[in-house]
């Protein structure tokens, strides 16, 4: 086996070359967070292990202890960087507050010979960060596996269970090299052998060719996910945009019908929101339309959806309710919604909704029909309320020229 010294060469070349590689390569075109903090990671590995080159003479106590500490942040940011293939909350505060950890933890240490990395603080670190990582990359495989058809990339799914497999190698290599360093101590010939730098240093020199090209498969990938994931929703509320609720309204409206649950399409319109551009500008619907698809956001239970049809038009699918229980919550929606005029500087708008749902096999398309005339009729009813659709309501005059001729008008005269 090459000497430490070699090994370390190899390793801190390595890893500043894929470091640019990947840069320049992956994370400047695709600007995505899983990129980033891989960056971050190669950045602190490659210096932690260039720092190793020169620890000897009267800097060797401050170059050992600044390459554990880089080596901390370098574990910390590969978990980072595998919690954000799930979106996951980033618990940034460990990236301040490890590395100061592992270096209060060398304070007073007196390695034998060139032991410093087999700090016992450091391998215990190692281990929890990559255990940690091998369970987020399992968890992120099997969500990937789990995905529609369309919507799976094979290659990104390969590309995971490389990263997978290989990080739980590395979580197993510090697992074993945290109990051998209290079993046996870090001067001990077996620790040397099995577990001492020269293995490390080999092991991530492995990890870092084998993983390489998957890093950067997923890299895109992940741009590939966000801009599917812009274009599915509307960019002013962040819901879902027209043509992806109507699609996913259309097979949860369909799958409960199969199944003899019950579930509701609701159209809802703000009232009189042309006013509010008029008088208060357009800058202020905004805010009315963002206040209230986050009113809706907080309505919503799980399976349920809310998207945004067009304009101040938005659409909602209630699952396991009755009409009186729509009801309900639609007047809670409102509630809350008129609640939070407060905190604006204009008042909110009311509003009108209208609801259907799935029957005797009728079509996706006149549902939203249906529940679309209810709304209107709601309006005509003198608006803020919630109106259900019946077949009386389809066979109004009005109802009947909006259904041939497709009048989205606001301005509707009370019955």
């Amino acid at each position: 086996m090459l000497d430490d010294e070699t090994m370390r060469i190899a390793l801190g070349a390595v890893s500043l070359v894929v470091l640019l590689l990947f840069y320049l390569g992956v994370y400047r075109p695709t600007r995505s967070s899983f990129s980033g903090w891989w960056t971050l990671s190669l950045l602190s590995a490659g210096t932690s292990s260039t720092l190793l080159l020169f620890n000897r003479g009267e800097l060797e106590l401050v170059v050992n202890s600044g390459s554990m500490a880089l080596a901390a942040v370098g574990a910390t940011c590969v978990w980072f960087a595998t919690r954000a293939l799930r979106r996951e909350r980033l618990p940034r505060w460990i990236l301040g507050v490890a590395p100061v950890a592992i270096l209060v933890s060398a304070v007073g240490y007196e390695p034998v010979g060139d032991t410093w990395v087999d700090h016992g603080a450091l391998s215990l670190y190692m281990a929890v960060m990559f255990v940690a990582t091998a369970v987020e990359m399992w968890m992120a495989w099997k969500a990937r596996r789990a995905m529609a058809q369309h919507a799976l990339n094979r290659e990104a799914l390969v590309a995971l269970l490389v990263i997978a497999i290989a990080g739980s190698a590395l979580a197993a290599f510090y697992v074993l090299r945290t109990v051998m360093n209290v079993v046996f101590g870090p001067a001990s010939d077996a620790f040397q052998m099995v577990v001492g730098s020269s293995a490390e240093d080999a092991l991530l020199l492995v990890f870092l060719v084998a993983v390489t090209f998957s890093v950067s498969a997923i890299g895109w990938d992940e741009q590939a996910h966000d801009l599917r994931s812009r274009a599915m929703h509307d960019d002013l509320t962040g819901l879902l945009g027209r043509t992806e609720f109507r699609a996913q309204a259309k097979g949860a409206l369909s799958g409960t019908e199969s199944s003899g649950e019950r579930a509701l399409l609701v159209v809802a319109d703000l009232d009189h929101f042309k006013d509010i551009n008029d008088t208060h500008g357009h800058a202020a619907g905004d805010r009315a339309l963002m206040a209230f698809a986050a009113v809706l956001t907080d309505h919503l239970r799980p399976g349920e959806r809310a998207g945004r049809l067009g304009g101040e038009e938005f659409g909602l699918v209630l699952l396991d309710v009755d009409d009186a229980e729509a009801l309900v919550r639609l007047r809670a929606i409102s509630d809350d919604f008129a609640a939070r005029t407060s905190t604006f500087d204009f008042p909110l708008p009311t509003v009108s909704y209208g609801f259907a749902g799935p029957h005797d096999g009728v079509p996706g398309d006149q549902v939203f029909e249906e529940a679309d005339l209810a709304m209107y009729e709601a309006k005509a009813q003198g608006r803020d309320r919630a109106v259900r659709y019946t077949e009386q309501i389809g066979r109004r005059p009005s109802n009947l020229f909006r259904r041939r001729h497709g009048d989205q008008e606001d301005a509707v005269e009370p019955l």
